[in-house]
């Protein structure tokens, strides 16, 4: 059972909150980080990615911040146990764009289970989950949340978000892309009991914050076996999520690009491989079942289409046909097999990739985006694309609400 329930938010005590938020910690660069510290001392990237002061280390000062904050009624912590719905304006190239859904207490299971309601889809990496760990360990709350989608074929969250939405929100912010955030707090306990009961069977697909779910997951691990009282209600066996209906209009998911040095052997995985075609020809390719990719080497673009759907087989012999079939597998598994992932720079802006790709004297690899209908059923497989495969669009913001994982 995948378990929500309602929770008390620690968040900033103004209406406007516009130069207290941050995007989540893993897609701010240095240049960013200053820029939002500038906004204000109390933008949450001071804690989400705090730096060392005096003797103590960076985390020791994100926690000293955090109860300071408190302390002073930057922050404060509802008296009520809430749902907390949250609505996203935004622009997707040219369009005008809604996403709406919600903030709860998400329960914790194994994250490499197989019977876990809880799927996730991208691998993980070490360095960034002991990065998160300390981080919650020092602060014991989660700072930002972790996004997950869900079927709600009857409309059931959805109906419920769009009447709250009509009202007042009780905190907004922009961001500096123009995205419009909005916050309703809902302590009726008739819906609360609606959702936490709608949701209770419902697997849980994670869109965003695979390292923050396996930290929270690896942090309860830690404290059960330390707490002598320990209980499965215990707060540090939940996390803070941001759940999102699956048949909303406003899921936009953007690819990631890659730039890289010419690894060897790529012209002759190209020639053994695939079929060679025009730029022009991307867009129609991409709209098919076996996703195409795009080259940019030496001031020329080319595409690629996998030649045989025996060279899928072979080379990902034991994942599905929507595995398969991802222009991101395709491009791990055949065109670049021997390059580790942390080799590339990760790029989503397509002629970034290439202008970075001039600059460097590399080649940049423009992808499709992943559809969600082949992200559902990866993870319903229980398989692990690679890393920056998807790229939800936009960010949920770290600093919107926050939860404490244990209880005073």
């Amino acid at each position: 059972m995948a378990g929500i329930k309602a929770f008390q938010a620690i968040r900033f005590s103004k209406d406007d909150i516009t130069n207290f938020i941050c995007p989540p910690y893993d897609v701010i660069s240095s240049d960013e980080k200053e820029r939002l510290k500038k906004l204000s001392p109390f933008n949450i990237v001071n804690i989400e990615l705090s730096d060392s002061f005096c003797e103590k280390n960076k985390y020791e000062n994100a926690a000293d911040l955090f109860k300071m904050w408190q302390d002073e009624g930057v922050l404060v912590h509802d008296e009520k146990p809430a749902l907390y719905f949250y609505e996203q304006v935004f622009d997707d190239h040219g369009i005008k764009m809604t996403r709406g859904g919600f903030f709860a207490a998400l329960e914790l299971s194994d994250p490499h289970s197989d019977k876990s309601l809880i799927k996730p889809h991208e691998k993980t990496l070490a360095k960034p989950k002991d990065d998160r760990l300390e981080l919650l360990r020092a602060t014991k709350a989660n700072i930002s949340p972790i996004f997950c989608l869900f079927e709600d074929e009857n409309f059931i969250v959805k109906n419920i978000c769009k009447k709250i939405c009509r009202k007042v929100p009780s905190a907004i912010a922009k961001d500096k892309d123009g995205t419009f955030h909005k916050l309703w707090i809902v302590n009726d306990e008739c819906i609360i009991k609606t959702i936490e009961q709608y949701l209770s069977c419902k697997k849980m697909f994670i869109a965003d914050g695979h390292h923050r779910y396996e930290t929270a997951w690896n942090y309860s691990q830690e404290r059960k076996e330390k707490d002598e009282n320990y209980s499965l209600q215990k707060d540090y066996n939940y996390v803070l999520t941001y759940f999102c209906p699956m048949e909303d209009p406003g899921i936009s998911i953007w690819p990631t690009h890659r730039v890289i040095e010419e690894p060897v052997g790529l012209e002759s995985n190209i020639d053994k491989y695939f079929d060679i075609h025009s730029s022009k020809d991307f867009q129609k390719l991409s709209k098919k079942e076996i996703q195409p990719i795009m080259i940019f080497k030496n001031s020329k673009y080319r595409v690629l289409t996998i030649k045989k759907d025996s060279f899928l087989k072979k080379a990902m012999p034991s994942n599905s046909r929507a595995y398969r079939n991802l222009a991101v597998s395709i491009l791990h598994s055949i065109l670049t097999p021997n390059v580790d992932a942390s080799e590339f720079t990760y790029v989503k802006n397509d002629k970034e990739a290439v202008l970075l790709a001039q600059k460097t004297g590399s080649i940049a690899i423009i992808v499709p985006p992943t559809p969600v209908e082949s992200l559902k059923v990866i993870s319903l497989n229980n398989e692990m694309m690679p890393q920056k495969s998807t790229y939800f669009y936009p960010k949920v913001a770290s600093g919107i609400v926050m939860r404490t994982v244990e209880s005073c």
